[in-house]
């Protein structure tokens, strides 16, 4: 090598590495030329990230907060379309990595011990996965996967389907247009609406759901569920909580081990189930079914339109006493019952209701309550 070449060299390393000399705020910036439909991956064992897209075929990593010797323990570099961001040594939790990144990226994150912050419009397959922080997303398109074992996750709208997973903190989301699976084991979900499928679960907290476009699949072992309507079939069960689905029009279960039931414009079957509450279910059974509402310590009120054909057999098993307690209960309807009976020998009062000469089976039964069978205001 000429003493030309080997000065020129010198200067294209000076010019390319993380190395170079901080401003006066502790900043390092690079710059890369890369298109849109890059890929970015960064893995810091501590700091946070922020992505932010911007209309320009770069990438810039900016970092703050470094001194000369944190910056020597990270590495920044391209190969092809690939900008990789990785610790040589532990990094300051006090580092923050700006990035600005084409509106068109691939990116992948890991941070031990940080938030993780993707603000919008970007467009990509996102992966992100924090050990002790939160994570921040925008309105977002694309196939998205973030987890956290210690923090909240919030989200804007998202553009595909949405990922999402915290040990220990509340889930926030706006509406997805594809499948959605959340699970926290220690907080609330709040979810807008989901386009096709979700799979909703929590070990300790309430959850909240809009309208679906398929099937949801929602279980709390703590807390009540809430859920707008679902064109699909749903599954909403809860050990601890009220159960609320505002409509649906494939199978519906929904399970309470101590709360109530109130379940409304449901156009499929239905099998509701309650340890410790009362159950409300507004049901045109359309189809050739089989529903069913039990409760083992409240009252049953089923609303039916006059159209229906329906089969319905009430029951109530009468707890104590029988001679005390017989009075006690009833089942009422605005409907004419082909046979009401008081069974003394199985502690048991008894109705059927031949709706429009019967069809689909409903079956009510509720254990030291009442039962009503009521005709639809409209």
């Amino acid at each position: 090598m000429n003493r030309t070449e080997g000065l020129f060299l010198a200067l294209f390393l000076a010019a390319t590495s993380i190395s170079a000399a901080a401003d006066d705020g502790g900043n390092r910036t690079r710059t890369f030329p890369v298109g849109r439909g890059g890929k970015l991956e960064v893995t810091i064992r501590g700091g946070n990230i922020t992505i932010n897209p911007w209309d320009r075929d770069e990438v810039r990593v900016r970092i703050t907060g470094v001194d000369s010797d944190e910056d020597q323990g990270i590495a920044i570099s391209r190969s092809g379309t690939t900008v990789t961001i990785e610790d040589r040594d532990e990094s300051s939790d006090d580092i923050t990595l700006e990035i600005n990144l084409p509106p068109r990226f691939d990116v992948r994150l890991q941070s031990s011990n940080g938030d993780i912050e993707i603000n919008g419009p970007l467009e990509g397959r996102m992966k992100g996965m924090t050990g002790g922080g939160n994570v921040r997303l925008g309105n977002l398109t694309g196939a998205i996967e973030m987890r956290t074992s210690g923090g909240d996750i919030t989200t804007g709208d998202i553009g595909g389907d949405l990922d999402l997973n915290t040990s220990g903190g509340d889930i926030v989301m706006g509406k997805v247009t594809g499948n959605a699976a959340v699970t926290t084991s220690g907080g609330d979900i709040t979810v807008a609406n989901v386009g096709k499928t979700i799979h909703a679960n929590t070990s300790g907290g309430n959850i909240s759901v809009g309208d679906v476009g398929g099937e949801a699949t929602v279980s709390t072992s703590g807390g009540d569920i809430t859920a707008g309507s679902v064109s699909g079939s749903a599954r909403l069960t809860t050990s601890g909580g009220n159960v609320m689905l505002r409509g649906a029009a494939g199978t519906v279960r929904a399970t309470s081990a101590g709360g109530d039931l109130e379940l409304e414009n449901m156009t499929g079957t239905v099998d509701g189930n309650t340890a410790g509450g009362n159950i409300l279910a507004v049901l045109n059974p359309l189809k050739n079914g089989r529903s069913r509402l039990t409760t083992a310590g409240g009252d049953i009120r089923l609303v039916v339109p006059d159209g229906a054909r329906a089969t319905i057999s009430a029951r109530i098993r009468v707890g104590g006493w029988w001679r005390i307690q017989k009075d006690s209960y009833e089942i009422r309807s605005d409907f004419k019952m082909d046979n009401y009976e008081k069974n003394e020998q199985g502690h048991e009062i008894r109705a059927t209701v031949l709706l429009n000469g019967g069809g689909e089976e409903i079956s009510l039964e509720a254990v030291s309550g009442n039962i009503e069978i009521r005709r639809e205001r409209k």
